[in-house]
């Protein structure tokens, strides 16, 4: 799938999530984008390649149970492989509406309540949501090369 088509396919869920939260639309289409290479590379069994439609690397129990995968986490600022089991839903739109209520915790409200979908970036690094140090800086590098801000609810 193209960026374009990925990005069309998730915004309208996008900025539903935004209407419910207040996260703005741009950043959470970047998320999805950075966090499963535009729907390329969502956590899938290791044994069974069974696809989890994670969009956002979410851990846990989801509604279809869960995949086991690897995944790489920063941990001192280096790079660490672990396996953990990642939510497994019908579809990205049911990913998307678990990471809208994912977004409500009390940890989030910093998020919620950023002035900017580039602060929200920012944010959410800050509330713990990513161990990537450059983790804002790439969502915010995303929402500029594709203008995803067009998507954000006046």
């Amino acid at each position: 799938m193209h960026q374009y088509d990925f990005i069309r396919e998730i915004a309208p869920h996008a900025q539903s999530c935004h209407r419910k939260t207040g996260v703005y639309a741009s950043c959470i289409i970047a998320q999805a984008a950075l966090e499963s290479c535009w729907g390329k590379k969502v956590p899938e069994d290791h044994k069974t390649k069974k696809c989890s439609y994670n969009l956002f690397g979410i851990k846990g129990e989801g509604p279809c149970g869960h995949v086991n995968c690897p995944h790489m986490e920063y941990e001192n600022g280096r790079k660490v492989w672990h396996m953990a089991k990642f939510r497994c839903y019908h579809n990205y739109k049911q990913s998307i509406e678990d990471h809208c209520k994912l977004m409500m915790a009390k940890r989030y409200k910093p998020v919620r309540e950023a002035c900017s979908a580039d602060e929200a970036a920012h944010q959410l690094y800050k509330c713990g949501y990513a161990t990537d140090p450059k983790y804002a800086e790439k969502l915010i590098s995303i929402m500029k090369r594709y203008n995803l801000y067009e998507y954000d609810i006046d």
